[in-house]
């Protein structure tokens, strides 16, 4: 058995790093994310996530509203240009960062927004029964209302002929 050391030639070498330049030089012209064109040797799934939504608002945001602009100017009579929105839905893409999906449909739920099941709807899950209902948090209010309710609560009360205060 004879010992051959395995390596690669620098000629070898310089070819792959040049390879892997001209990956980076074609995403940095075309405006992508390395990850997107398969790039995968720098990356963790963090910058998978952040790059999803730099790919969006980088590359795709510029391209879609010009889109949108054109479609709006093409397609319809300046009559209808005031009631007419032409827009691209990019919530697809957001569905890899999944603590800003969270943060935004329990925002959007906690203020009145939006139901139960148009969040379901939206995560493509079946609806639940009474889930078409709004919500609001109770235990914000204005001071006035406090102030408001802490008065008709204590006249109640003393009303009661309870004397204690609440």
């Amino acid at each position: 058995m004879d010992f051959q050391p395995i390596t690669v030639n620098p000629s070898d070498a310089q070819l792959l790093e040049t390879r892997e330049f001209n990956v980076i030089d074609i995403c940095r012209f075309f405006g992508v994310s390395p990850v997107k064109a398969f790039d995968l040797s720098k990356s963790s799934y963090s910058t998978v996530e952040a790059t999803q939504l730099a790919f969006l608002t980088d590359t795709l945001s510029p391209l879609l509203e010009k889109i949108e602009l054109e479609f709006e100017r093409k397609l319809y009579k300046p009559s209808e240009r005031n009631t007419i929105d032409v827009r691209f839905d990019t919530s697809v893409l957001l569905r890899a960062d999944k603590a800003s999906l969270a943060s935004y449909y329990n925002t959007l739920f906690q203020i009145g927004v939006i139901t139960p099941n148009e969040i379901r709807k939206a995560l493509d899950m079946e609806a639940i029964e009474n889930g078409d209902k709004a919500f609001v948090q109770v235990n914000i209010q204005t001071l006035d209302n406090a102030v408001k309710d802490k008065t008709d609560t204590n006249l109640t009360n003393e009303k009661d002929g309870n004397t204690e205060s609440i």
